[in-house]
């Protein structure tokens, strides 16, 4: 059975276990069913996130476009052919590679430079034992191995053109003017930057009433981490508009589009995201609907986390209603 450590969670466990735990026990799914719990219970175990392209610029303060002319060499040599971030004078530069390569796990790859890839390199000076740089035109990667980004053939602009805007919001002083690029992210067509757009804006908490006709539009989106993330920004929303008593004042629209993300998403993941976004609007209209889904869902993790909603909803309307002492 699942435990949990404080009295709120105990008082829902049994109800939980019902849903999630029908599995006979020993069976190979009580292991995985077991993790998930954990999982939903303890947010904040789990594994690292990978480090963003936004993330991974922010890093360096020189960004190069390259064609690598010879990769052979113990400093491979690389034509410039566009400066993304920072500047540099040169039609050449040469990179010290080989000791990442010496110095690396086993379990990473090694860094290449095949003659004629073009690449996107996130560069820092090679410096001397004084540290000042060892030649003007010698640097090394930032991050090692992810500090080279190799293009491919097709879509090569695409991450260009990302690089280009990533790199002109990072260079902007003004923190109000940066959060305001990052929302404008998720109206942009291409995809590594609408990612990145999401990505700023669930990390510092950007959500505001006037995303949502965008929200919802990424809720008809082919890209499941899109529809994911949206519903995780309109959870902000919906959690700040009930902490400033501020109603959007298109809650019935908002709230009947979720509902049916909540019982028909394909993706169980983007169900679950729907369920926690109908529990932060927190009103006892959606409490039928989220028990039909703690009901009926397919998936172990929508049950849970439509139930855990069901609990919280019903316990924060008995509290309202609690006449005062």
């Amino acid at each position: 059975m699942i435990g949990c450590g404080n009295n709120e969670e105990r008082a829902v466990i049994p109800a939980i276990n019902k849903l999630i735990l029908r599995p006979a026990r020993g069976s190979p799914g009580m292991v995985l069913i077991l993790t998930l719990a954990l999982g939903l219970l303890l947010p904040g175990i789990g594994a690292a996130a990978p480090e963003t392209l936004y993330e991974r610029l922010a890093y360096t303060d020189m960004v190069v476009h390259v064609r690598t002319l010879d990769g052979t060499l113990r400093l491979a040599e690389c034509q410039v052919l566009e400066v993304l971030k920072g500047s540099y004078a040169g039609d050449k530069l040469f990179i010290a590679f080989r000791t990442d390569n010496t110095q690396r796990e086993n379990f990473r790859d090694r860094i290449d430079f095949m003659d004629g890839q073009e690449s996107i390199l996130l560069l820092a000076p090679v410096l001397d034992s004084l540290g000042h740089p060892r030649a003007a035109n010698r640097f090394r990667l930032v991050g090692k191995l992810g500090g080279k980004i190799d293009l491919p053939q097709e879509g090569a602009q695409a991450t260009l053109d990302a690089v280009r805007r990533l790199s002109a919001i990072q260079n902007l002083t003004d923190i109000h003017q940066i959060w305001a690029a990052h929302r404008l992210l998720i109206l942009a067509t291409n995809p590594i930057l609408v990612e990145t757009g999401f990505s700023q804006i669930l990390k510092f908490r950007l959500g505001n009433p006037e995303m949502v006709p965008t929200l919802l539009e990424f809720l008809d989106s082919q890209d499941d981490s899109f529809r994911r993330a949206a519903l995780q920004v309109q959870t902000q929303i919906f959690s700040k508009s009930r902490r400033d008593q501020a109603p959007l004042g298109n809650e019935d629209h908002v709230v009947a589009r979720l509902l049916t993300v909540a019982l028909e998403d394909p993706t169980p993941e983007v169900r679950v995201a729907a369920v926690q976004a109908l529990n932060a609007y927190g009103r006892p209209d959606v409490l039928a609907a989220l028990q039909q889904v703690a009901r009926d869902d397919p998936s172990q993790s929508v049950r849970y986390e439509a139930t855990v909603s069901v609990y919280r909803l019903r316990r924060e309307n008995h509290a309202s209603q609690a006449p005062a002492p």
